[in-house]
């Protein structure tokens, strides 16, 4: 009997201290926001939200209100906070920004630094960290969110999967999340980039249906390369093999193709399957550091437009010599062109020579950026073609035998 009440008081005293559903919030009473751009503006910022309309989600040939599967909403404030309760004057329920997939910074606004907005980022208990962050190449955040794209009714979710599979599939664009950048750009030894995003083809329509009532839509998002940030300031873009040397380094590369002259005069085509990076330091006579980026790749040629015989193996050994000279030129070269027009450690090897020397670190840390434009950087790479496809012998040779 005493168990029993001693039970029940502390039963009943429990009950006082749960907090509860205090603060529950019914998802009928939600926007949910799939995308935000942020743009500078005369009052400080002009800030972009491209919400879900969950009536429409699963209808892009629009409703039988002719509403669209999204609704993007914009507004302006002297912090980036502000223009968002402003914007609740327009949208009929509260902004929910947990299921945030891309984040769109202005050009303008990224050349004049995004550290205003990252601090809005990491402050807000919403937000998550996984999101991609993205510059709008030559234009505003609020003319990326305004497309309506093919095959995903939700244009964010075509942003996040089209930076996923060229990442993967090709290696010339970036892949950067919030919680990368951040790391990034409180390391001494490295700055940040993200990744691009452009318009292509004509933006007449760009925000309605006719732009995808059509077998070639006329306004595409395009990935853009990388952009090159020196703290939190965008100070320059990286094309399409600068952008891959990058990733090679960074040791983001899943597969991506390439092409090289064959020993006859041909064209020899292949596809890198694995490619892992490391970075050697070494010290010189004059006390200071030269790098030696070593790339062991893994590749498949997938044509051959000559007459190579393949059926020999040092006619397999040449084309992998070949297709290192070309790593080892092509990627010495591209890293060049980052040092001497950026200022700018975006490869991490202040950051390597951190770790690899400490106290040789500490005569650099606070020049880094200026030592970075004259060091010494090599590379070393170690390909091997492991397949060459189900015919030996190139096609011209084959004809040429019958």
């Amino acid at each position: 009997m005493y168990t029993k009440s001693l039970g029940c008081i502390l039963l009943l005293i429990s009950l006082t201290v749960l907090s509860g559903c205090w603060s529950r919030r019914e998802l009928n009473d939600l926007a949910i926001v799939m995308a935000l751009g942020v743009d500078l503006d005369k009052d400080g910022y002009a800030v972009s939200a491209q919400v879900m309309n969950p009536g429409q989600a699963g209808n892009l040939t629009g409703g039988s209100n002719g509403s669209l599967p999204v609704v993007t909403y914009k507004a302006t404030g002297r912090t980036i906070p502000e223009a968002l309760q402003r914007m609740l004057s327009t949208t009929p329920r509260d902004l929910y920004l947990a299921h945030v997939r891309v984040l769109v910074f202005g050009e303008a606004y990224a050349r004049q630094g995004v550290g205003d907005a990252i601090d809005f980022l990491t402050r807000s208990h919403e937000l998550r960290t996984d999101f991609f962050l993205l510059v709008a190449k030559h234009t505003e955040a609020i003319k990326i969110l305004d497309v309506i794209t093919p095959f995903e009714q939700i244009p964010a979710n075509s942003l996040y999967s089209s930076i996923l599979v060229s990442h993967k599939n090709w290696a010339g664009t970036g892949k950067v999340t919030l919680q990368q950048f951040i790391v990034e750009l409180e390391r001494g030894g490295s700055n940040p980039i993200m990744s691009g995003v452009q318009l292509q083809g004509d933006t007449s329509e760009q925000g309605s249906l006719k732009n995808v009532q059509s077998v070639i839509p006329k306004s595409l998002i395009k990935q853009a390369g990388i952009a090159v940030f020196k703290k939190d300031k965008l100070i320059g873009w990286l094309g399409e093999a600068p952008s891959k040397t990058v990733n090679y380094v960074l040791n983001e590369v899943d597969t991506t193709e390439g092409s090289i002259d064959s020993p006859d005069g041909g064209v020899a085509g292949f596809i890198i399957t694995d490619a892992k990076s490391r970075i050697r330091i070494s010290i010189n006579e004059k006390n200071e550091p030269e790098f030696v980026i070593q790339l062991k790749a893994e590749a498949n040629l997938t044509t051959l437009h000559s007459r190579l015989d393949l059926s020999r193996t040092a006619s397999i050994k040449e084309l992998e010599q070949r297709i290192e000279e070309k790593f080892d030129n092509l990627m010495a070269a591209n890293i060049r062109i980052v040092q001497e027009k950026f200022d700018s450690d975006i490869f991490g090897l202040g950051e390597e020579l951190h770790r690899q020397y400490p106290k040789l670190w500490r005569s650099y840390r606070k020049h880094w950026d200026e030592s970075f434009q004259s060091v010494k950087v090599s590379v070393k790479s170690d390909v091997a073609i492991r397949r060459i496809g189900s015919v030996v012998q190139p096609q011209q040779k084959e004809m040429e035998q019958k």
